[in-house]
């Protein structure tokens, strides 16, 4: 089998702080002689996150270059061991200096072979992605405590999504001197992109238009600075790094080719043509276009469409047109302006669009067959942005729905008479594999209680696991959760001893139960799906008990303020008793015979 010639390698990064923070703590490593590039986001406080990113990034560096001069060079080899040393750098740095306590990094590295084959590894939520023949793929797998429990069953999508840990790490280079990298390796073929990015890049663009951007003919150092343009413009909240790496040129195909230059030059010559045919279009007329006056609606509108089409015909990709009707959308939407106004402007821009096509077609009747398709193609990606922009709006919206019930639900006090609708929907009833689990899982976690040496706790701790072990078991409605919580509070008023003890044991039992059920007989996702009914059950469990004891504290809270009140006003009848006695003293010192009383003089 012979060997593939090797593929010529480019690649090009950019950094930028971001619309948001003042300094930069990423940093990226393009070393074209070694075949080593890599990007790395540094966290820590007091520019410690600078610190860390650029100490790992030399150490990683330093390492494979190292590895290199040896006799036998194996990349997974000399990465796993250059990440070692750069996690025992950045942790030493950590330690010696009190400034700089809990410092660390992420990193994505990639290293590219002799025989066209890449190793990349990675700690931490920076990202590595391939693009290959237009499609982008996730190479990487976040090292978040969300992403892990997402992966392990633990978690489901919908908790992942509002999880207050999805941006906590779980593993990155400097909080200890071991690390735990991962690996894939990737086959390069001719074409292939490669793209090492910092979450500020993957957090604030989406998916496909990484995807789109990647996938246009721009050079790798054009293509990074589009990417962080991207970003910047998605709300740029964090620092943004991007590292571009292309494995040779695929041929490209003659009609693509046409269009990239003499397509997209016969587009633009009809600037003028466009412009005419969508001011017959009364695209003026538009609500979206009230605020302009009818040359301005032509120029801005339809002028900025004409670019981006020619701007995405040019660089073969469609990121221009998408970002144009991402912001036309927008801008309607923050209006609180109907869809249906955008749908009607983006058919008129359409039909003009369709006319120029036939005009350059009855001139040129090759051209105008390549154009007819590509043009429309152009036109499908702003039909798609716009889809998309309306999908988030209506996510934005159901989150709000979600946050003012949650709002109204904790502003409701718990009385003795049952406040929660009778009918709050129960969770279906577990498989019987499921069931069968979890009533094992309760069986060792009640021997595990036990064999504690607390037996005035036991007890306590013995009924949450059985009030959990039912709510996951039967039914885990919220009725049933606050029933449970109110039983288990039982009579304690607030501030007795007892209030303490049941919080732990409410802790105990939890911690309890999700190892039993690690161990409970039955194959992995039977302990997943348990694992979950029996997570669902405890928070319920947890969040009924919070709430009967702020609850049970508020006519505490509200007897305490009213004798605040009652020693406040006996300390100014107080006051006002202290000044009588004294005007009367005055008075007594100024009558004849009068004489102080003895013991004073």
């Amino acid at each position: 089998m012979t060997t593939p010639p090797p593929l010529r390698i480019r690649a090009a990064g950019a950094t930028h702080p971001g619309r948001v923070r003042d300094n930069n703590e990423d940093c990226l490593l393009i070393e074209q002689n070694l075949g080593l590039f890599g990007v790395f986001d540094g966290m820590g406080g007091h520019h410690a996150g600078e610190v860390a990113s650029a100490t790992a990034r030399d150490a990683v560096r330093d390492a494979v270059r190292d590895a290199k001069g040896a006799t036998h060079f194996v990349e997974r080899e000399a990465l796993e061991a250059a990440l070692q040393q750069a996690s025992v750098v950045v942790h030493a740095e950590s330690s010696r200096r009190k400034a700089r306590r809990g410092m660390g990094t992420t990193a994505v590295l990639a290293q590219v072979g002799g025989t066209n084959t890449v190793t990349v590894a990675h700690v931490g939520d920076s990202r590595a992605y391939l693009l290959r023949d237009g499609r982008l793929q996730v190479l990487t797998a976040d090292h978040t405590i969300v992403a892990e429990l997402l992966a392990r069953g633990a978690l489901d999508p919908d908790e992942a999504r509002t999880h207050p840990y999805r941006a906590v790490l779980s593993r990155n280079l400097g909080a200890a001197p071991e690390t735990r990298p991962e690996f894939c390796h990737v086959q390069l073929q001719a074409g292939d992109r490669l793209l090492l990015c910092s979450d500020g890049l993957s957090t604030f663009a989406s998916h496909r238009a990484i995807e789109q951007t990647l996938a246009g003919a721009g050079d790798p150092d054009t293509t990074a600075k589009e990417l962080i343009e991207l970003a910047l413009k998605g709300g740029g909240g964090d620092n943004v790094t991007a590292v571009v790496i292309e494995a040779g040129r695929k041929e490209v195909p003659r009609r693509t080719q046409i269009i990239r230059t003499s397509g997209a030059n016969a587009w633009w010559s009809q600037r003028d043509l466009f412009l005419q045919q969508a001011a017959a279009r009364d695209i003026a007329r538009s609500p979206i276009c009230a605020v302009l006056s009818p040359g301005e609606a032509v120029d801005i509108v339809a002028g900025n469409l004409c670019e981006a089409i020619y701007r995405d015909l040019e660089q073969t990709t469609g990121i221009h047109v998408w970002t144009y009707a991402e912001n036309l959308v927008a801008g309607w939407l923050d209006q609180d302006g109907d869809f249906a106004v955008v749908r009607d402007l983006l058919d008129r821009l359409a039909s003009a669009a369709d006319a120029v096509v036939e005009h350059i077609g009855a001139t040129h009747f090759d051209m105008g067959a390549l154009l007819g398709l590509a043009v429309p193609r152009a036109l499908l990606v702003a039909e798609l942005a716009s889809g998309g922009m309306i999908s988030k709006r209506l996510r934005e919206v159901e989150a709000q729905i979600v946050e003012a019930q949650s709002a109204l639900a904790a502003s409701e006090s718990f009385s003795e008479n049952v406040t929660v609708p009778i009918d709050v929907p129960r969770a279906d009833p577990p498989s019987p594999a499921v069931a069968r689990c979890l009533d094992a899982a309760l069986e060792l976690a009640l021997a595990d209680a036990r064999t504690h040496k607390r037996p005035r706790e036991d007890g306590i701790v013995a009924d949450c696991l059985e009030r959990a072990h039912k709510a996951a078991r039967d039914h885990g409605g919220q009725l049933d959760g606050m029933l449970a919580a109110r039983e288990l509070f039982g009579t304690c008023a607030l501030g007795e001893p007892a209030i303490a003890p049941l919080l732990d044991a409410l802790d105990r039992a939890r911690l309890t139960h999700v190892s039993a059920v690690k161990r409970a007989p039955g194959d992995d996702a039977c302990r997943a799906a348990a694992l979950r009914r029996i997570a669902t059950a405890h928070r319920m469990l947890c969040s009924s008990t919070a709430r009967i004891v702020v609850d049970g504290g508020s006519s505490v809270t509200d007897r305490h303020r009213e004798m605040l009140e009652q020693i406040s006003l006996l300390r100014r009848k107080v006051a006002d008793n202290e000044r009588r006695i004294q005007t009367l003293e005055g008075r007594y010192k100024t009558q004849p015979g009068w004489a102080p009383p003895r013991g004073e003089a």
